[in-house]
């Protein structure tokens, strides 16, 4: 395998997707342009034939995306480029894992953990979308959260809708994340009818943390609730109360105003949720203000 990408050298691989893989890199010169440490995103080699053309340009669109976006809840891509005869792309490396891992990992955390957790990712929606950039993928696979838990960032824009005229249309227009625990949905109704805009990610980030809370918070005084497993709690919601409640979270101890916030997020009609990721931001930190 060829390891010299643009001066850095391939470590561990640290994702594996359909198309690509990601590896931790290191510079192998003093001055590195990016950074000590990177991460690289290559595509695979068995992408190939009639299929080929149509991932690079794909490829490509992710990565001149995000290359114009530069704010601490996303994760920053410095370059792309044809390195060696591989396709790959030069991103900002976060020392943690997935959302999606952090979720399955079996520690419990304080509520004012989770919200802190929860705004950061708003943070990331109000700039992405002050560019007029919809994501339009925003699940825990596509979070980045580093071992500390202090950095929280929004990555992958491959099916991201971007400011256009009116006569042309959005490429990945019905795309978006249709799974959760095999029962629910990060894409909003209108999305996966192919007429998304910025309200969808609010409720892709609604249904996020809705599922963060259940999965992850600490509830010391019900007995044995803090050692079941992500599967557990979420099975057991879906199972009793899902056709009764929208919110996974709703028999949780957390405040009703915040059990609020989460239903108007998640909303299936788009006039009865927040307007804007500005707003869902501000009463998110209002929470963070009251018990901070």
């Amino acid at each position: 395998m060829v390891k010299n990408f643009s001066g850095y050298c391939l470590l561990e691989k640290i994702g594996v997707g359909a198309f690509a893989t990601v590896y931790k890199a290191a510079s192998q010169s003093p001055e590195s342009a990016y950074g000590k440490i990177v991460a690289i995103k290559i595509l695979n080699e068995r992408v190939r034939g009639a299929a080929e053309n149509k991932v690079i340009k794909q490829f490509e669109r992710e990565a001149n995306i995000a290359m114009q976006l530069i704010h601490e809840n996303v994760v920053r891509v410095f370059n792309w480029g044809k390195f060696n005869g591989r396709y790959a792309m030069i991103t900002e490396y976060v020392d943690g894992k997935d959302l999606n891992a952090f979720i399955h990992s079996p520690e419990k955390y304080g509520f004012q953990t989770l919200v802190e957790i929860g705004y950061k990712i708003a943070k990331g929606l109000v700039y992405i979308h002050s560019h007029g950039i919809v994501h339009k993928d925003i699940k825990p696979e596509n979070i980045l959260i580093s071992n500390d838990l202090k950095t929280v960032k929004i990555t992958d824009f491959g099916i991201a809708k971007v400011p256009r005229k009116w006569w042309q249309r959005d490429i990945f227009d019905k795309a978006g994340s249709e799974r959760r625990f095999s029962h629910i949905s990060y894409a909003a109704p209108e999305q996966k009818i192919g007429c998304s805009d910025m309200r969808s990610d609010i409720y892709s980030l609604g249904v996020l943390i809705d599922e963060l809370l259940t999965a992850k918070l600490s509830i010391p005084e019900v007995a044995g609730k803090n050692n079941q497993d992500y599967f557990r709690r979420i099975s057991e919601v879906i199972l009793k109360y899902k056709k009764s409640q929208q919110l996974l979270s709703a028999n949780l101890p957390i405040p009703e105003e915040f059990k609020c916030i989460l239903t108007k997020a998640t909303q299936d009609d788009l006039e009865a949720r927040f307007a804007t990721s500005e707003e869902l931001a501000w009463e998110l930190s209002k929470f963070l203000n009251k018990s901070g």
